[in-house]
């Protein structure tokens, strides 16, 4: 699952996955759209809803914070 946020400014992507040992990875990568700067976050859960309630979450927080969420 990938979902990806745009601001003015900035981008946002999370992305749900699995690692070869069957835990759920949280990944957040965030990045300027006219420089080079951003990072990256990886949280790992053992269970999908765990990781589902932290990915909502983030989503909620997201928007909140003014990211528009692009559709695929």
């Amino acid at each position: 699952m990938r979902i990806e946020f745009r601001s003015d400014t900035r981008g946002y992507i999370l992305a749900l996955e699995r690692d070869l040992f069957g835990a759920f990875v949280l990944v957040r990568r965030w990045h300027g759209l006219g420089n080079r700067r951003g990072g990256v976050k990886r949280e790992v859960f053992l269970h999908e809803d765990a990781a589902l309630r932290e990915l909502k979450r983030i989503e909620r927080l997201r928007v909140r914070h003014g990211y528009r969420r692009l559709e695929e």
